[in-house]
């Protein structure tokens, strides 16, 4: 059998929610792929990626009431660019990104590959709260946070509060939640390199591409 995909868990967190008038803050990604451990499938983390970004503005109040993240922790840090090539690099060429309300992260990184004028990215953007949805119907809530904590035995995540919504953490907590829907739907043959992208996309629905919203 062909090996497994590989796949990018990212997440942003920004000054807003507007990808036109805010910016990101802070860009992770976790590289995983999948294995049998104890008889079912499973991530194994190949890396990560975790950079603070320096906004074009003021970080406001309300933003660091929910990330943490304060004006002074991203003084210093590499502006969008320097964070969006370095990210790039870090998924490579043949991984599926997944993030969680993906839209929301693929419009602020796009926006600042159009800004920055950078050769836009061919990765297909699958989106885990598609996935959350249609495979977990009955659960009243389907933000991240809350699908971990009900996927807990299945994961081993004892999942903190107050760590979500710093993008490093939120990464590995969607590995471990996208993994547990992955074994919910797919054999391992759905999930190899050569057709794992139309395996996720007959649940999905067409992939995003960053030149969508670039």
């Amino acid at each position: 059998m062909l090996p497994f995909i590989t796949m990018v868990a990212f997440d942003v967190e920004t000054t807003g929610l507007e990808p036109d008038k805010e910016d990101i803050i802070e860009l992770a990604g976790v590289k995983f792929t999948l294995e049998r451990r104890d008889g079912r499938l499973a991530p194994l983390e190949v890396g990560q990626y975790s950079t603070l970004v320096k906004p074009t503005k003021l970080i406001p109040e309300e933003a660091t009431r929910i990330n943490n993240i304060t004006n002074q922790m991203v003084e210093n840090a590499p502006d969008l660019k320097t964070a969006l090539q370095g990210f790039f690099r870090f998924c490579g060429l043949s991984t599926v990104l997944v993030a969680h309300n993906a839209e929301f992260d693929t419009r602020f990184v796009a926006k600042g590959i159009r800004r920055h004028a950078m050769v836009v990215p061919q990765n297909p953007v699958v989106d885990s709260l598609k996935f959350v949805r249609k495979l977990m119907p009955e659960y009243s809530s389907h933000r991240l946070g809350e699908v971990a904590r009900k996927l807990g035995d299945q994961t081993g995540l004892a999942v903190s509060q107050g760590e979500l919504h710093r993008a490093t953490y939120d990464c590995i907590v969607l590995k471990e939640v996208f993994t547990a829907c992955l074994r919910k739907r797919y054999q391992d043959r759905d999930l190899t390199m050569d057709t794992a992208l139309k395996s996720l996309e007959s649940v999905h629905g067409p992939a995003l591409r960053f030149a969508q919203y670039a």
